[in-house]
């Protein structure tokens, strides 16, 4: 399985990587958040509510956007969970 590497303090839309195809799932899109200090790698393609759940068991923030919902107020709201991103030179 391919992984995507979640960089530490970072938040991404993983709108992309859901596969609605193969499982109806009950939210429109999922935003995930980075809390550690260090790079998580996170299991992509999404194809059911296990992965997401084993995504949440890393401990990673995540927020399951519903209809209506703004993909920017999804984004500050796990945004002020996740922390402030440190100054860097690298993100490797």
């Amino acid at each position: 399985m391919c992984k995507f590497v979640l960089a530490s303090k970072k938040v991404q839309n993983m709108g992309g990587y859901i596969v609605k195809n193969h499982f109806d799932f009950p939210f429109r899109d999922l935003v995930v958040g980075n809390p550690f200090d260090e790079n998580v790698k996170l299991p992509v393609p999404i194809y059911s509510m296990e992965e997401v759940k084993a995504i949440k068991e890393l401990g990673i923030i995540t927020y399951e956007m519903q209809e209506g919902e703004s993909l920017v107020d999804a984004y500050k709201k796990v945004r002020d969970q996740v922390g402030k991103e440190p100054e860097r030179d690298s993100y490797w």
